[in-house]
Protein backbone atom coordinates (compact mmCIF):
# COMPACT_ATOMS: atom_id res chain seq x y z
CA UNK A 1 0.00 0.00 0.00
CA UNK A 2 2.78 2.64 0.40
CA UNK A 3 4.49 1.57 -2.69
CA UNK A 4 0.57 2.91 -4.85
CA UNK A 5 1.15 4.78 -7.44
CA UNK A 6 0.24 8.77 -7.13
CA UNK A 7 -3.01 8.51 -9.31
CA UNK A 8 -3.74 4.91 -8.02
CA UNK A 9 -7.21 4.03 -6.23
CA UNK A 10 -7.85 0.64 -4.44
CA UNK A 11 -11.44 -0.45 -3.50
CA UNK A 12 -11.27 -3.37 -1.19
CA UNK A 13 -14.07 -4.71 -0.24
CA UNK A 14 -15.16 -7.84 2.35
CA UNK A 15 -17.82 -10.04 2.80
CA UNK A 16 -18.00 -11.76 6.25
CA UNK A 17 -20.44 -14.00 8.26
CA UNK A 18 -21.31 -12.29 11.22
CA UNK A 19 -23.81 -12.30 14.36
CA UNK A 20 -24.64 -8.89 13.51
CA UNK A 21 -28.25 -8.28 12.62
CA UNK A 22 -29.26 -4.47 13.27
CA UNK A 23 -28.17 -1.23 11.93
CA UNK A 24 -28.48 1.09 8.09
CA UNK A 25 -27.50 -1.39 5.00
CA UNK A 26 -24.20 -0.24 4.19
CA UNK A 27 -24.38 3.09 1.80
CA UNK A 28 -21.23 2.93 -0.79
CA UNK A 29 -20.91 6.69 -1.19
CA UNK A 30 -17.44 7.94 -0.90
CA UNK A 31 -18.93 11.05 0.54
CA UNK A 32 -20.38 9.31 3.62
CA UNK A 33 -16.85 7.09 4.70
CA UNK A 34 -15.12 7.53 7.24
CA UNK A 35 -11.48 8.74 6.43
CA UNK A 36 -8.35 7.78 7.96
CA UNK A 37 -5.52 9.19 7.93
CA UNK A 38 -3.32 6.55 8.62
CA UNK A 39 -3.91 2.98 7.63
CA UNK A 40 -3.48 -0.25 9.11
CA UNK A 41 0.18 -1.18 9.87
CA UNK A 42 1.48 0.84 6.51
CA UNK A 43 1.45 4.55 5.14
CA UNK A 44 -0.65 5.68 2.10
CA UNK A 45 -0.07 9.29 1.07
CA UNK A 46 -3.57 10.21 0.18
CA UNK A 47 -5.04 7.90 3.47
CA UNK A 48 -8.48 5.57 4.01
CA UNK A 49 -12.08 5.95 3.84
CA UNK A 50 -13.74 3.47 5.10
CA UNK A 51 -17.08 2.27 5.52
CA UNK A 52 -18.74 -1.05 7.52
CA UNK A 53 -22.31 -2.12 7.86
CA UNK A 54 -24.78 -5.03 7.35
CA UNK A 55 -25.05 -6.30 3.55
CA UNK A 56 -28.57 -6.99 1.96
CA UNK A 57 -31.43 -8.09 4.50
CA UNK A 58 -28.74 -7.87 6.97
CA UNK A 59 -27.34 -11.29 5.97
CA UNK A 60 -23.91 -10.66 6.66
CA UNK A 61 -21.58 -7.58 7.23
CA UNK A 62 -19.48 -5.74 4.86
CA UNK A 63 -16.71 -3.51 4.92
CA UNK A 64 -15.49 -1.60 2.02
CA UNK A 65 -11.88 0.62 2.00
CA UNK A 66 -10.99 2.91 -0.77
CA UNK A 67 -7.15 4.26 -1.03
CA UNK A 68 -5.60 6.26 -2.63
CA UNK A 69 -1.98 6.94 -3.59
CA UNK A 70 -2.33 10.50 -3.19
CA UNK A 71 -4.64 13.25 -1.85
CA UNK A 72 -7.62 12.80 -4.34
CA UNK A 73 -8.85 15.32 -6.67
CA UNK A 74 -12.25 15.63 -7.70
CA UNK A 75 -11.66 13.31 -10.46
CA UNK A 76 -10.07 10.48 -8.49
CA UNK A 77 -13.03 10.72 -6.03
CA UNK A 78 -15.37 10.44 -9.07
CA UNK A 79 -13.55 7.54 -10.22
CA UNK A 80 -13.34 6.09 -6.65
CA UNK A 81 -17.49 6.56 -6.60
CA UNK A 82 -17.75 5.16 -10.06
CA UNK A 83 -16.23 1.48 -8.71
CA UNK A 84 -18.09 1.90 -5.81
CA UNK A 85 -21.60 2.01 -7.75
CA UNK A 86 -20.50 -0.65 -9.56
CA UNK A 87 -20.00 -2.79 -6.84
CA UNK A 88 -22.72 -5.49 -6.54
CA UNK A 89 -22.79 -7.31 -3.02
CA UNK A 90 -23.94 -11.44 -2.71
CA UNK A 91 -27.82 -11.85 -2.57
CA UNK A 92 -28.57 -13.50 1.01
CA UNK A 93 -29.13 -16.71 1.21
CA UNK A 94 -32.34 -18.23 1.00
CA UNK A 95 -33.19 -19.33 4.72
CA UNK A 96 -35.39 -22.30 5.92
Amino acid sequence: MSQLPPRAILVFAVVYESGRRVGRRIDLRLGRATRYRCCDGTYVAGGQYAMTSPGPNAAYSVIVRVYFGSPPTRAMRAQAQHSLDRLELPRPRATG
